[in-house]
């Protein structure tokens, strides 16, 4: 909401996201377009830059000289921490948006970047309580700023009456392999052997391991689907329209203690109950036995998702509080506008 004192102060202000990717990247897309859409609609005059090639950075001194802000999201090469320090020379404001670890293998050049940024840019918006603490303890000015859904992008689901329930994960499948296999393949095996089910995969990404573990189970129908457009909101919304069930395995390490549960906000933004590892910030988005089911070992994946996959009625309940919350409390539209207090 926006506040009185916020209405009365308000000024439209020039604000320039630079982006390690396109539509199809999911952070920039959630974080960056969407954000920078709804701050848009708020009218500030909002413009987004890739820097994904070292010459993308000759063309960005225009764009710091007409803009009043910057805003990095998860960008943090030691060219984007030379742009930020002349931006600031240049009397502008900066803003580091970070939503994942500084690095999946640890890094320690991109850890070392990414504490520069956080320490010098005038603010953090941390996507977890983990990267919140992370930012905290490289001396940033942080700012929780959880993930959030365009919820206009995502249709309740209407509960199927099939016989056999879709148990459906979606995302890049190219880094999950793990996740997936480790975390489901004995869970899957039990249930399988006394339930009709379907395990739909959207972005398989062409994993063999995938195919390889998920195929040998007896009584397991399988649905690999290895691409989606991601940029297109109907098409994401086609791929988990039959998902009955939303899975989101996490191993809990020293990467995905920083997630920002975007996934399970997905699932619960179309009333798809989800069954979700205890990791991250999975705990804090959903709410055990109320809008979702946290777990933490094979047994308990096997006791949740036999609870849903045998009770219709408690996976329309769930799916309809999920949604609920998100609603409440993760809609872009309410996240734009605390970050546009912000950056005033």
């Amino acid at each position: 909401m926006i506040t009185n004192a916020y209405a009365q102060g308000f000024k439209s202000l020039r604000i320039a996201f630079i982006l390690l990717g396109d539509r199809n990247k999911a952070s920039s897309r959630v974080r960056g377009y969407w954000i920078g859409e709804e701050l848009e609609a708020l009218t500030h005059h909002v413009s987004y830059h890739n820097t994904q090639l070292r010459q993308d950075y000759l063309r960005i001194l225009p764009v710091v000289m007409r803009h009043d802000i910057l805003i990095f999201q998860k960008q943090y090469s030691r060219y984007d921490v030379a742009l930020l320090r002349m931006a600031k020379l240049m009397g502008k404001r900066v803003f580091f948006d970070i939503d994942d670890a500084p690095s999946r293998i640890g890094s320690r050049i991109s850890q070392r970047n990414a504490a520069t940024m956080m320490r010098e840019a005038h603010g953090v918006f941390a996507g977890s309580h983990n990267l919140e603490s992370l930012a905290r303890d490289a001396g940033g000015a942080v700012h929780f700023i959880p993930s959030g859904i365009r919820l206009a992008q995502y249709k309740t689901r209407s509960p199927s009456d099939t016989e056999q329930i879709c148990l459906g994960w979606i995302g890049n499948g190219a880094h999950y392999v793990e996740d997936l296999s480790s975390i489901l393949e004995a869970p899957l095996r039990s249930l399988a052997a006394q339930y009709n089910i379907r395990l739909k995969i959207v972005g398989a990404c062409g994993e063999p391991k995938l195919a390889d573990v998920f195929g040998s189970i007896d009584g397991l129908t399988l649905d690999l689907v290895d691409e989606v457009n991601w940029s297109d909101p109907e098409a994401v919304m086609r791929a988990v329209e039959d998902f009955d069930i939303g899975l989101y395995p996490l191993i809990e390490n020293k990467f995905n203690i920083y997630k920002c549960a975007f996934k399970a906000l997905e699932y619960m933004a179309t009333s798809i109950p989800v069954v979700a590892s205890n990791v991250g910030a999975n705990g804090d988005v959903i709410t055990h036995e109320s809008d979702g089911y946290l777990v933490s070992s094979p047994d308990e994946w096997i006791a949740c998702l036999s609870r849903l996959i045998s009770d219709g009625s408690a996976r329309r309940e769930l799916g309809a509080n999920g949604r609920a919350k998100v609603e409440e409390r993760y809609s872009t539209k309410a996240l734009a506008a605390q970050v546009s207090e912000l950056l005033l």
